[in-house]
């Protein structure tokens, strides 16, 4: 190689290079995301309601918590419920976060679970006037009633199976059973 060339490539080069940090729109540099936050009422924290831009990885702490009047928060990132009503987002896509009063009315999966014994499953769904009580039918024909206390205790009481009573939280929308002498955990998830 000769030396005119070799001076004519290292200038090409360093040309380049100086110009690609500005070339942000053509995919060089760090790309942002989205996080659009929607808070329910009775509910303080942060972020609070609004869009916010990040760049790609940055790390955005979450915190959360209801009036004493409120039901129990519960948060979702993209559709996925989060069970902490504090923690970190990590930003590497555009993230939807509701964060809304838990609202059992609707269907759930209901699992049964009981020691040395197969766990069972079946429908569940929660109606109702409020966030705080109402009624419930499962897919095995049976009804009864609902309520929640405080910001989130959740009581089940069967009106006709027996004695059976489910008690739990919506924090964590799982808790233990009692009925005919019997006990176990019980877990519900969305439909």
């Amino acid at each position: 190689m000769n030396a005119k060339w070799w001076s004519r490539a290292v200038g090409l080069a360093v040309a380049a290079v100086v110009m690609i940090p500005g070339q942000g729109s053509c995919g060089w540099g760090s790309p942002q995301y989205t996080l659009q936050v929607f808070v329910g009422e009775g509910i303080q924290g942060t972020p609070q309601s609004g869009t916010y831009v990040y760049n790609e990885f940055d790390t955005v702490d979450y915190l959360y918590d209801a009036d004493a009047d409120t039901v129990t928060p519960q948060i979702y990132l993209n559709s996925t419920r989060k069970l902490l009503l504090s923690g970190t987002v990590t930003m590497y896509t555009n993230i939807e976060m509701r964060v809304e009063q838990t609202d059992l009315r609707q269907e759930w999966d209901l699992i049964f679970k009981e020691d040395d014994q197969e766990d069972a499953e079946w429908r569940i769904i929660f109606s109702g006037a409020t966030l705080r009580s109402g009624t419930f039918s499962d897919s095995n024909g049976r009804r009864g009633t609902w309520v929640v206390e405080n910001k989130g205790d959740l009581t089940i009481t069967y009106e006709d199976w027996a004695d059976y009573v489910l008690t739990g939280t919506l924090t964590e929308l799982s808790g233990t059973w009692t009925g005919e002498g019997h006990a176990g955990d019980w877990d519900i998830y969305p439909r």
